[in-house]
């Protein structure tokens, strides 16, 4: 069983957990449904969706190979791993294409580029963006100024990323909301920045999201600001009115000082609005800098309270040629760390890939 947090997922929530489990059955049992059973390995498999099957008395059936393949993508354990080297030489890279994903991103920069990674290999038939291409999302962002930055990432995407909502001047009058959408596997991503407590912001109305299919809003001075809230009036107000809903809510608010996700009323209220709506909070940890920060308030209490705890301190292995700067990295950390998430997806029984 994938073990999380370099432990059983059982044991990361000691109280209150069965409450949580027995809210998140329904939307198990949806992503169930679409998993390709074609190719049966006749495996009884061990999972965290044991406890949702003996809730549920449903009768489960042995997941295809392929899903086993992307099951055992990513090593279980990492605790016993000790160099860069060693990690990336246990990762499959040549990995199968999922299909039916539905996934919500949100958070910073340290967010971001792991959205335009996953979306770069969704729209390339699963070739991941490799160390010697010219294409790295990090560097551009950095090189030739956001709105060229936002320009050059949403063509890059196309015709997948169906809206890229982005503009820049300065961290307070920011806003990068990207939707992807590729229709051959049915696989949609979607993207929300949020810097600390600075309001999310949006210049459309969530249910404008699916009218656009090339479109990219990059004009700061000449837009009506639709939305401006905060991290649980995005996910009742927005997150939870996408059309399909969402399956997944990865979150992270990376290592901004002034940050309302340390608030213990806030953490209960994220977690509890994604379970109002039947979408699976995955939390991820906050992936380690270079060099250590005063800023970087650790969040890792939000594994108590969300239904996955993405735990990615294994990024402290990585060695500063992988690094874009201090807090950024370049190919392929942003790849393992998707690996990684459909991996820890995949050992749940709630992500299907193709045959």
């Amino acid at each position: 069983m994938m073990m999380l947090s370099l432990l059983p997922i059982q044991a990361l929530h000691p109280q209150g957990r069965r409450r949580r489990r027995l809210a998140v059955i329904p939307i198990i049992l949806v992503a169930l449904s679409f998993i390709n059973l074609q190719e049966n390995n006749g495996r009884n498999q061990a999972s965290v969706t044991d406890s949702y099957k003996h809730h549920n008395k449903f009768v489960w059936e042995p997941p295809p190979r392929r899903l086993d393949s992307l099951r055992d993508a990513f090593p279980n354990d990492v605790s016993n791993i000790t160099t860069y080297q060693d990690l990336h030489g246990l990762v499959n890279f040549d990995i199968p294409m999922p299909h039916d994903l539905n996934i919500v991103f949100m958070g910073d920069s340290l967010t971001r580029y792991q959205y335009l990674d996953l979306a770069f290999f969704l729209s390339r038939n699963g070739t991941w963006d490799r160390e010697d291409h010219d294409e790295h999302f990090e560097v551009k962002s950095t090189a030739v100024g956001w709105q060229n930055f936002f320009y050059s990432s949403h063509k890059m995407l196309k015709p997948f990323e169906t809206l890229c909502d982005c503009s820049r001047l300065g961290d307070n009058n920011a806003r990068e909301n990207r939707f992807f959408y590729e229709p051959h596997n049915n696989n949609r991503l979607t993207f929300l920045l949020k810097f600390g407590r600075i309001p999310f912001r949006s210049s459309w109305d969530v249910s404008c999201i699916n009218e656009h299919t090339d479109s990219l809003v990059n004009d700061p001075q000449n837009v009506d600001i639709a939305q401006t809230l905060n991290w649980t009036e995005v996910i009742d107000k927005f997150v939870c009115k996408i059309i399909p809903r969402p399956t997944f809510f990865v979150f992270n608010s990376g290592l901004w000082a002034d940050d309302e996700l340390v608030e213990v009323d806030v953490q209960t209220k994220i977690v509890q609005s994604l379970s109002n709506c039947n979408i699976i909070s995955v939390y991820k940890t906050t992936t380690i800098p270079m060099i250590d920060e005063p800023k970087n308030h650790n969040r890792d209490e939000m594994c108590q309270l969300a239904d996955i705890c993405y735990n990615v301190s294994w990024t402290g292995l990585v060695t500063p040629d992988k690094h874009a700067d201090n807090v950024h990295f370049t190919p392929p950390i942003y790849s393992m760390l998707n690996i990684h998430l459909l991996s820890m997806l995949a050992s749940g029984e709630v992500l299907a890939v193709n045959s």
